[in-house]
């Protein structure tokens, strides 16, 4: 087929890797699609005016980036990427208490047997107690009065979340607060910036919606400013999505300084700033939002999802001011109101100190689970915080991060590779995400990171 890569060319570098960098936004700008099969290569050579060496090594090099395949006899084509690979990220555990795989994979606290004996408390209580507001509530799309007034003086208390009653809406989890505050800042086509690698949930997103992800250089601690500032000044974003506390899938965490430093680059550009703060409570308190820096350019989001149980879709979504009026129509045309009998259980739950109970439970039994991976895997180079759901595990030069997913998943392993979260179609780093939390019994963790150490410590298979 005749494609015309010469609007995403630039003048910089080495040609193929022009080449292959203008097939990469070729592919975001939706001018190639997946399943697309690309000109032969002298015939893009003689369109380009380069030689057939040069884009023989583009595309070589846009296969190592994953962006394409070459088929033996067929030619080469548009890999099917981020829908099918994200799919099958998720789709993989659908069905894991059917399957003996030991799930090292998904984000999920750690939630034993006192949880669920909370949670069924609550339930019991509520079938005998619950007001008929509660009960049969239409209206109040933002949320019941009094479960928004208990949450916002627990987000500034504990959170350190500007903002009043009226600046807070309840929503059926994070990434449900997520959405509703991208949408009503950024339009079909905008840019948004966010980390180099970052949720899952964000490229899915980015796609349902239409907006384009430009990820940013990060470092131990997220986010780098300078480069975050580059990115503002050369492509005029509209907004920054942001998890300054341990970013999915590094567990990198901002110091204050670094909050302050992306806070003043934001407010000196005057770009919105989308804080996914889910991770908060993981974190014992201490550290301050970047929402707090800049309130009147920030929309602020957390949930109690990741230190209570996964089922109490309590998400918190703090606007600025002046902006509940375009976030309210969203929340009606996607859900029409958040759950109130949820939020009646987190209510109670942060009445009676239940919610920072859980939590401080939740940091020590992620802290002992977070020993016992450093106890067996501590040889090699880890990065995470102490209470986070994951370890961020740098592989051996004999491995690359598919071929040991592979391998893995053969000793009956579920392990997470950092494709489904690359903002950018490039080589994917050499890592994999071991998740801590959604094998409940410690004894099958433990038996699960075993199988990995050995793993990891031989050479793959022939």
């Amino acid at each position: 087929m005749a494609i015309d890569l010469t609007p995403y060319l630039s003048d910089t570098g080495p040609k193929y890797l022009a080449i292959a960098r203008a097939l990469s936004e070729a592919v975001r700008q939706g001018e190639l699609v997946p399943g697309t099969r690309l000109p032969p290569h002298r015939q893009l050579a003689e369109s380009l005016g380069v030689s057939v060496q040069t884009v023989s090594r583009a595309y070589a090099q846009a296969e190592k980036m994953g962006l394409v395949q070459a088929r033996v006899g067929s030619g080469t084509w548009i890999n099917a990427l981020d829908d099918a690979k994200e799919s099958a990220y998720l789709r993989g555990h659908e069905t894991r208490h059917e399957s003996p795989l030991i799930d090292l994979s998904i984000a999920h606290p750690v939630c034993p047997p006192s949880h669920h004996l909370r949670f069924r408390q609550a339930l019991a209580e509520l079938a005998e107690q619950a007001s008929p507001e509660v009960i049969s509530a239409c209206r109040p799309i933002a949320g019941l009065a009094h479960q928004r007034e208990r949450a916002s003086v627990w987000l500034q208390s504990r959170l350190h979340v500007p903002g009043e009653m009226d600046d807070r809406v309840l929503c059926n989890g994070a990434a449900h607060g997520l959405m509703l505050a991208i949408s009503s800042v950024v339009q079909h086509g905008d840019l948004v910036l966010t980390e180099a690698l970052t949720d899952h949930g964000l490229i899915a997103l980015s796609r349902t919606l239409g907006f384009q992800l430009r990820g940013i250089a990060i470092d131990a601690e997220g986010i780098i400013p300078e480069a975050l500032e580059l990115a503002c000044q050369r492509f005029k974003p509209r907004a920054l999505y942001l998890t300054p506390t341990q970013l999915n899938p590094t567990g990198a965490t901002m110091s204050e300084a670094r909050r302050d430093a992306v806070a003043e680059v934001l407010a000196r550009h005057r770009v919105w700033l989308i804080e996914d703060d889910v991770h908060a409570l993981l974190e014992a308190p201490g550290f301050t939002p970047v929402a707090s820096r800049i309130p009147q350019l920030s929309f602020h989001v957390t949930s109690l999802t990741k230190v209570t149980v996964p089922g109490l879709r309590a998400g918190y979504l703090t606007v600025p001011r002046g902006q509940l009026h375009h976030v309210l129509p969203r929340m009606r045309a996607t859900t029409w109101m958040a759950t109130p009998l949820v939020f009646e259980i987190a209510d109670r739950w942060l009445a009676d100190g239940t919610v920072e109970a859980m939590a401080a439970e939740q940091r020590t039994l992620i802290g002992e689970r977070q020993q016992l991976t450093r106890r067996l895997l501590g040889h090699h180079a880890l990065e995470s915080r102490p209470t986070s759901l994951h370890v961020w595990i740098s592989l051996p030069d004999a491995w690359r991060a598919e071929e040991l997913q592979q391998q893995a998943e053969q000793e009956g392993l579920a392990i997470t590779t950092a494709v489904p979260f690359m903002v950018e179609q490039t080589p994917p780093p050499r890592r994999i995400r071991v998740s801590l939390g959604a094998e409940q019994d410690i004894a099958r963790l433990e038996e699960g990171l075993k199988r990995l150490a050995v793993l990891l410590d031989e050479a793959p298979h022939p």
